[in-house]
């Protein structure tokens, strides 16, 4: 169980890293794969920070933990695939969220199809948004990249989402 963070402090620089990893793990995200490949070399990561970033042009935003290998990969290749999940393929995010685990065996899992750059598309993904890196800024772990969406494709389903440490599927709507 989360512990509850800290009130608001009064100087500015008072929040640990600690304290805000808490307090973010208690907002629900929508789980994607994020892939890419170059030199004909696959790579991919679960990730949940990512969001629009505007429809004109279509863009995303999508932050990459630099210590990760698919990180290289998309600085490399300039290319990024974003596939949001459904809550059946929590099996898959799983997968790719530990680095434990071979290139290979994680595309083992799913049906996998690449598009014309050879970057990998899930197939019956909630959403799938091919992508041009538009940008990339470093913001202290992290890599902050820009993607301008050039092709996607849609499915009906359930989000799988990530809060407090878990999978989660979506509950009843108001």
């Amino acid at each position: 169980m989360a512990r509850a963070p800290k009130s608001m402090p009064r100087q500015v620089g008072a929040v640990s890293a600690d304290d805000f990893r808490v307090a973010m793990r208690q907002v629900a995200s929508p789980v994607a794969i994020i892939t890419t490949a170059h030199g004909g070399q696959r790579a991919g990561l679960t990730a949940t920070a990512i969001c629009s970033a505007t429809t004109d042009p279509p863009t995303i935003l999508v932050c990459v933990n630099q210590s990760a290998r698919t990180e290289a990969v998309i600085a490399a290749s300039g290319r990024m695939v974003v596939n949001f999940l459904t809550e059946d393929q929590h099996e898959i995010a799983r997968l790719f969220s530990t680095s434990k685990i071979d290139t290979e065996k994680r595309f083992s899992a799913g049906e996998w199809i690449e598009v014309a750059t050879g970057a990998p598309v899930l197939k019956g993904s909630l959403a799938s948004f091919d992508c041009v890196v538009e940008s990339v800024t470093l913001c202290g772990t992290h890599s902050v990249y820009l993607g301008r969406v050039e092709a996607l494709e849609s499915n009906d389903g359930s989000p799988l989402l990530y809060r407090d440490g878990y999978f989660r599927r979506l509950g009843t709507h108001f």
